[in-house]
């Protein structure tokens, strides 16, 4: 009887051990997976950002100026936000900087070899002043901040990547 018990008492130890185990293995891949899709929402982020910063610094830079501007109360007060760009799928051209505020999120793919993963993007865009801090009004500066976050019912990152780039006019 006592040694039905310890044998018992054993195999529980070990089935416990062995659980503690596996669970810190699953943690240990989890991490792996979070750190891989990090990557790939960063590369994401940084493709944001190319298209982003291939438009003009504001809708009154859209085709080039004559003259080169140096009054930034020249350049439009607020962003106007809400737009679908075409740039990611929409319908409406978004051919400034400031028209990707508040843009209809987007769903990009990351493309692998073996598998394809989507990842929603959001923008923000705001004026900063000379010493990087935002302001309501124009000015030179426009920090643009691109939120991407996998998309899917349980995701992999607890929040999104946050990418910023300060764009100047001059």
């Amino acid at each position: 009887m006592q040694q039905t018990l310890l044998a018992l008492l054993a195999l529980m130890m070990a089935t416990f051990f062995n659980f503690n185990q596996m669970k810190t293995e699953l943690q240990k891949q989890r991490q792996v997976i979070r750190s891989e899709m990090e990557q790939m929402a960063l590369g994401v982020g940084m493709q944001t950002m190319e298209v982003i910063r291939a438009r003009a610094f504001d809708e009154a830079t859209v085709g080039g100026t004559k003259n080169r501007i140096t009054n930034p109360a020249k350049f439009r007060s607020s962003f106007g936000g809400g737009m679908d760009c075409q740039a990611f799928g929409g319908d409406q051209p978004c051919d400034s900087v400031g028209d990707f505020h508040e843009m209809v999120p987007s769903t990009e793919t990351f493309e692998t070899p073996e598998f394809d993963m989507g990842f929603t993007v959001e923008v923000e865009v705001r004026y900063l002043d000379a010493s990087m801090q935002e302001v309501p009004g124009p000015t030179f500066r426009k920090e643009v901040v691109v939120y991407v976050q996998d998309a899917g019912d349980d995701p992999f990152l607890t929040e999104p990547i946050r990418f910023s780039e300060v764009l100047s006019y001059y």
